[in-house]
């Protein structure tokens, strides 16, 4: 049974049809490349499958079963997670905080700052991006701000992860650590 099914998804905005009847299958597992010229719904199939934006029809089954997907909490909710091509950080905010930005570990209704910098580290050094939990976003160079994107992705334990364009803003060293994450 595939981890995830689109069926005839269909997405239209004034004056342009993005979708028309795509189908996809994902198993588990299965690192899957979606391929096409600019404008041909690429995006527009990624943000419905994480509950950004939803499809005018068709379906989305998860486990062989069908699941709503009405907005980002809904997808994360059933394990899905969106690593956007545009960054969607908190520039002001340190790495830590971004990453678990709504999500904070807390310990007696207070966030547990210690705990949400240790576990950020963790997922820094899955992706292999070399800063301080502490750091300013707003510090680090367009390449390492997208490894914290994917390491914010990664924090949610996604059963399905989907990455838009992921290695545009990254050197090659980033892009190879991301491709390692993957393979693992």
């Amino acid at each position: 049974m595939p981890l995830l099914e689109a069926r005839s998804l269909t997405k239209s905005f004034p004056g342009v049809r993005a979708l028309k009847g795509v189908s996809l299958t994902v198993e588990r597992g299965e690192v899957l490349a979606v391929i096409g010229e600019n404008g041909a719904g690429k995006s527009t199939l990624m943000k419905i499958l994480a509950g950004v934006q939803t499809a005018d029809s068709g379906e989305i089954l998860l486990d062989g079963q069908p699941v709503a997907l009405r907005s980002v909490h809904d997808a994360l909710a059933s394990g899905i997670a969106l690593i956007h091509q545009e960054l969607n950080l908190a520039d002001n905010l340190d790495v830590a905080a971004n990453i678990f930005l709504g999500r904070e570990p807390r310990r007696f209704g207070w966030i547990d700052a210690a705990r949400t910098h240790r576990e950020a580290k963790q997922f820094l050094d899955a992706v292999g991006l070399d800063v301080k939990p502490d750091t300013l976003v707003s510090t680090l160079a367009i390449g390492q701000q997208q490894l914290v994107e994917i390491a914010k992705a990664l924090s949610t334990n996604a059963r399905v992860l989907i990455m838009d364009e992921p290695t545009s803003s990254l050197s090659a060293r980033e892009a190879e650590n991301l491709f390692k994450v993957i393979r693992d």
